[in-house]
């Protein structure tokens, strides 16, 4: 007996089912059909012989929630391919800022072009770096929901309220200020003057953060004992570091007491964090998460955090892209992939959730997104049974 009457109040409806689902609030369902609506709505999960089997769409693969990218620099896709691979961080930034130019045609298509591929590729949602405003007017047009992150630098005392000051100018150029956090860059780049800044405006805003974390060993070098390619960069980029005393410690361990402890918190690469600096972090904060981006660190230092041990201190993890200066890719798949050759053990059902529901956590737009639920709008994602290809259906 279908049950298709009971939907019959709805103008158009799909009934969708692949070998098997990946809600990711449950394990993989199996002869389930999706009945969903012509915007993409979940109107109900139920089981397959309850409908017209001549009515369900059946799909090779697996089936889970459009994914989230909690960590891109969608202004930097112009970028793409013109910075070498392996040479460390150090050799990147300095690019980076080579390349650095105002706006222009060819920035703007590389938005663009970038925003057009993640689409293709599934993700639905993105956390975005900001250091400029020439993303603002495309996204307000985009299909992806997009939170901007408003980065700010100053690790000289005296030019932190010059910079505050100016992050908040930027983030009024926003058509809404309602999905926009603004945000430090780095530990070695932020002085306890603009930490506290920030902190009080993120505090009274109630504002989600980020900030790249330990990409490099040579940042905990820095800030145990003052040497290393972090403080030649400072003194290339002409900022005084003279008055500035390692404070002995990780870096993670320095900068994040001055951060607020209850707001969330996304920390980005991770990938010289130790299980000590881990179980200090998770206990000063109990709104963290971890974001890894495996392919940028390969692009950019051939190396990867030690994923597992993340895992097994109970880490809520997420992925990002990180950027067309530093990946070949904006596929939230492809870093899937790259996690799942170098560490095997990990379940695909585990990855899947960092790709989509801890995301949406994060950006606290798990109402919409981040899994299969009755009543959610996440988007959905096929993926090939050999995983090598996904292909938006909602």
């Amino acid at each position: 007996m279908c049950n298709l009457w009971l939907y019959c109040i709805f103008e158009a409806m799909r009934f969708i089912t692949a070998e098997k689902i990946f809600s990711i609030n449950s394990g993989p369902l199996e002869k389930t059909v999706l009945i969903v609506d012509d915007e993409g709505s979940i109107l109900d999960l139920v089981n397959e012989e309850t409908i017209d089997s001549m009515k369900i769409e059946r799909y090779e693969g697996f089936i889970c929630p459009g994914f989230v990218d909690t960590h891109c620099h969608l202004e930097l896709s112009y970028m793409k391919g013109k910075i070498e691979t392996g040479g460390g961080l150090h050799h990147f930034i300095k690019e980076v800022e080579k390349l650095k130019k105002p706006g222009g045609d060819e920035i703007l298509q590389g938005i663009k072009d970038a925003d057009a591929e993640m689409h293709k590729n599934g993700i639905v949602a993105v956390g975005d770096i900001c250091n400029t405003s020439n993303s603002f007017s495309f996204k307000n047009f985009s299909e992806i929901y997009y939170h901007n992150f408003i980065e700010v630098y100053a690790f000289d005392e005296s030019r932190a309220e010059a910079a505050f000051e100016k992050g908040l100018k930027l983030q009024d150029e926003l058509s809404t200020k309602k999905n926009s956090s603004v945000i430090s860059h780095a530990p070695y780049s932020a002085s306890e003057k603009l930490l506290a800044l920030l902190s009080e405006y993120a505090e009274k805003n109630h504002s989600v953060l980020t900030i790249h974390n330990q990409e490099t060993a040579d940042e905990n070098l820095f800030f145990k004992e003052k040497k290393g390619s972090i403080l030649e960069r400072l003194n290339y980029f002409g900022i005084d570091t003279s008055n500035w005393n390692a404070p002995g410690k990780s870096s993670l361990q320095y900068t994040l007491p001055q951060l607020p402890s209850n707001n969330k918190l996304l920390l980005v690469h991770n990938t010289f964090t130790s299980a000590e600096d881990i179980s200090f972090a998770n206990n000063y904060n109990k709104n963290l998460f971890w974001c890894f981006c495996p392919n940028a660190n390969l692009y950019i230092e051939n190396k990867l955090p030690d994923i597992n041990l993340f895992l097994q201190n109970n880490c809520n993890i997420t992925l990002g892209t990180d950027s067309y200066a530093s990946n070949w890719s904006l596929s939230i798949l492809d870093e899937i992939k790259v996690i799942q050759k170098h560490f095997p053990k990990i379940e695909l059902q585990e990855i899947l959730k960092w790709a989509t529901l801890n995301g949406a956590k994060f950006l606290g737009i798990e109402n919409t997104f981040g899994s299969i639920e009755k009543n959610k709008k996440p988007g959905l994602n096929l993926i090939s049974p050999d995983l090598k290809t996904v292909t938006k259906i909602f």
